[in-house]
């Protein structure tokens, strides 16, 4: 379980954001939905360890993520976090499995290569290039990558942001798919009402946001 209490975090004067306790609980899926630039990426990358909020903590089960030094907290979400970037952070130079082979240099335990990619629909594209693949098929290389070791956490940030809606539903049903085949906690956010509703629980970003907390 994740529990996020009373954080804030404060970029400069304009730039604010506030938000209420919040709890995302093992084997749900969440939607955070909202437009573009309210602060749902920040909310994820503070859970993740990536930003550093400037009041409140961050739990994950008993662990408090916030009081973990930075290396602590690399070393956290590289174990326990499955994190699926917007613009993918694929090695665009390097092959597919080369992509996925990287975790294994940090001695990560990983799911088969074979296995994974069957999984996502990319076992015949191994030895391709990152920067040949179309941009669903990158996507899909980012969450085989996310997946590969486990995570006890998803995190996807606007998954299908640059995707058609008829790929963007792939894409989404690939990771209810497996999410439901697991208890991790999965969140991902959207600006993108028709696939926030495959969640188990959508959560309109600014209803967890504390009154003038976010200007």
């Amino acid at each position: 379980m994740i529990r996020v209490e009373k954080v804030k975090k404060d970029f400069n004067e304009d730039t604010k954001i506030h938000l209420k306790n919040i709890e995302f609980k093992d084997g749900k899926s969440y939607a955070i939905l909202g437009v573009s630039g309210s602060g749902k990426t920040t909310l994820l990358n503070i859970i993740a360890g990536i930003v550093t909020p400037n009041e409140g903590r961050v739990f994950v089960d008993d662990i408090e993520v916030t009081n973990l030094t930075q290396k602590e907290k690399d070393n956290f979400r590289l174990k326990n976090i499955g994190y699926i970037f917007q613009d993918f952070k694929l090695m665009e130079d390097m092959t597919v499995e080369d992509n996925l082979n990287l975790l294994k240099i940090e001695k990560i335990d990983c799911i088969d290569i074979d296995n994974i990619l069957e999984q996502v629909g990319l076992k015949n594209k191994r030895k391709i290039k990152v920067k040949k693949l179309s941009g669903g098929e990158k996507q899909r290389v980012a969450i085989a990558r996310s997946l590969i070791k486990s995570p006890k956490i998803i995190l996807a940030d606007e998954p299908t942001g640059s995707l058609n809606y008829e790929k963007g539903i792939e894409i989404i049903e690939l990771l209810d798919k497996f999410h439901k085949k697991s208890n991790h906690v999965m969140i991902f956010v959207t600006h993108d009402d028709r696939m926030a509703k495959f969640a188990d629980e959508v959560i309109h970003f600014e209803d967890i946001l504390v009154k003038g907390g976010k200007k």
